[in-house]
């Protein structure tokens, strides 16, 4: 069965909420490298394909289509909303005629990475958030075919209602995210199938000379091992469209997780010594080796997690200094009963193997600081909610705020696949605008200032120990508070995720924040840690450390994109300037 969604692209100028001190650093729509007759050629020949309505060109209409959380953006000459794999190879042939370059983004809400922004001025940016159809479920081989416009939102919701024995893994990003979208440049999440691009299996991609290629098996007809098996015959292709301008995902296999016959949920608050940290990274890395965790957890620091539950604390902030010292970090802590390091993580398997697990996890965990496991509290049911009601007073009996707890069963169902907004609207806590409720987060909108970068890093004591402490002082000397989770991307490895939030109204905290973004990513690559993702700020240098893969990598566009048409620039690919 097909199932989709279908929204109407408004005309934004004037719909959406924001200051005008925003605004932009250029409103030209005219294409880059073109006239304003041709443009408008390419304009009337855009809206042929898939409808005036679904064609953006006007400079308040393409300004808001291109906000964005980083510093810097790129506003666009068209945004253009096509609703099938036609309309996009139709769009492209059309690029390469009129030498116009093509950005795609599928919902576009990888906030803090760059939204739906290019790396560069003018160009169409193609919005895939019409091609929102659910294809296929294989309940039996446990997998979904779907389109780039899909949600996890609607993808949990229609599973919850036709296939309810199947779980989808979620980001701990907005529930209207691409699923797609996110697994492509690599995303993230918390269940077993927390690693989204390793979920995918068998594509669609419209290839820049507007072919449609299908990776995995031949071009057309019936093949049952399509969302299978994810290897075909000969070289294996789909990596080539992750964090790639090589072609146009429109259609993806995805891994579904069978729901455990048991289900179970821990917090954990490190309260141990600081000279600990380093024996407890290695004692959970062992844990997961074990498979006694078989979640992927993000540990939070104390600002972290402070973030999520409160807004800044301006009143414990002295008149002159821009970021909390340590002893108004202390205080803040207390007020909200937050530890060190914190963490939630899902149990999964048979009642004897999470009833094994729950006493080992807690046997070695315990050593470091508090473990509470709150059993059946993901259940909707009294027994449920009884358990959930008693499970808060427990922790509220050890000092926890109400507003610390708030978050508890969004945490619990996130560790079912179940997406929320609740833990994205952190990126609010510095915002001059309250956190909205949830299904109304859209923080490029609202004008809130952030950025993310997350390096990859050995999961060994000495290796993430040292790199904190490399980072730490780079946030002091930028004057910013020091953000990060430690995301589990293996037992081999974690993500050091970075954090830099910023008043985007303010300038020199702008020019501050790019600084301390810079510095991390310099002392990164000088480490050995190459970032799990880039945003738009430092995509073009993506490839730079690894000159002898950027050249095969740029002799594959050359062959692919010879008119360099499709995202020219993103994550380092570029023929602009190869000779």
């Amino acid at each position: 069965m097909t199932i989709a969604v279908m929204p109407k692209v408004k005309r934004l100028g004037n719909a959406l909420h924001l200051p005008h001190s925003m605004g932009c650093s250029q409103m030209n729509t005219l294409a880059p490298g073109i006239s304003e007759t041709k443009t408008k050629v390419l304009r009337t020949q855009l809206e042929s394909i898939v409808g005036a309505e679904h064609v953006l060109h006007s400079a308040a209409d393409v300004e808001v289509v291109s906000r964005t959380n980083i510093p810097r953006r790129n506003i666009p000459s068209f945004a253009v909303y096509p609703e099938t794999a036609e309309e996009i190879a139709e769009i492209t042939k059309l690029a390469n005629e009129h030498s116009v370059p093509i950005w795609p983004v599928s919902q576009g809400k990888n906030w803090g990475y760059g939204s739906k922004s290019a790396c560069y001025p003018g160009g169409i940016t193609l919005v895939l958030s019409r091609m929102n159809k659910i294809v296929e479920v294989n309940e039996e081989l446990c997998y979904a075919v779907i389109e780039p416009g899909v949600s996890y939102g609607q993808l949990n919701d229609y599973l919850k209602e036709h296939h309810p024995s199947l779980w989808a893994d979620s980001s701990g990003s907005t529930a209207d995210a691409s699923v797609i979208g996110n697994a492509l440049d690599r995303g993230r999440g918390v269940t077993p199938y927390a690693d989204h691009f390793g979920a995918l299996c068998g594509m669609e991609v419209v290839l820049p000379n507007g072919e449609l290629l299908r990776t995995g098996t031949g071009p057309d007809g019936d093949y049952p091992a399509w969302n299978v098996y994810k290897w075909g015959t000969g070289p294996y292709v789909d990596g080539l469209f992750s964090q790639s301008n090589f072609g146009t995902v429109v259609k993806s296999g995805i891994w579904l997780m069978p729901a455990p016959e048991k289900y179970d949920f821990f917090v954990f608050e490190y309260t141990a010594d600081e000279s600990r940290f380093g024996e407890f990274l290695d004692t959970f890395r062992k844990l997961i080796f074990q498979g006694v965790i078989r979640s992927y957890p993000h540990l939070a620091n104390d600002f972290a997690m402070l973030c999520i539950v409160d807004q800044y604390p301006n009143d414990l902030l002295p008149e002159g200094r821009r970021h909390l010292s340590h002893e108004a970090m202390q205080t803040w802590k207390k007020r909200l009963g937050v530890s060190d390091w914190t963490f939630g993580c899902g149990m999964y398997g048979t009642k004897g193997e999470v009833k094994l697990h729950r006493k080992i996890a807690k046997k070695e965990l315990s050593r470091f600081g508090e473990v509470v496991f709150v059993g059946g509290c993901e259940k909707d049911t009294l027994k449920g909610r009884m358990m959930l009601k008693a499970a808060r007073a427990a922790l509220r009996m050890k000092g926890k705020t109400v507003k610390l707890l708030e978050g508890l069963p969004y945490a619990i169902r996130l560790f079912q696949g179940i997406p929320t907004d609740y833990f994205v609207r952190q990126v609010y806590f510095k915002s001059h605008a309250e956190k909205p409720s949830m299904g109304d987060v859209e923080p490029a909108r609202d004008g809130c200032g952030f950025v993310w970068i997350g390096p990859v890093v050995p999961f060994t004591a000495s290796h993430l120990t040292k790199f904190l402490d490399e980072v730490k002082p780079l946030y002091e000397t930028f004057e910013f508070d020091f953000f990060v989770e430690l995301i589990i991307e293996s037992p081999r490895s974690v993500i050091a995720l970075f954090g830099l939030f910023y008043d985007k109204q303010n300038e020199d905290e702008s020019a501050r924040a790019e600084g301390l973004y810079e510095a991390i990513r310099v002392l990164s690559h000088e480490r050995g840690y190459p970032p799990y993702r880039a945003s738009v700020a430092s995509s073009t240098k993506a490839l730079d450390c690894n000159p002898v893969l950027k050249d095969t990598l740029h002799g594959i566009k050359q062959a692919l994109d010879p008119n360099n048409i499709l995202a020219p620039g993103r994550y380092g690919v570029d023929l602009t300037n190869q000779k």
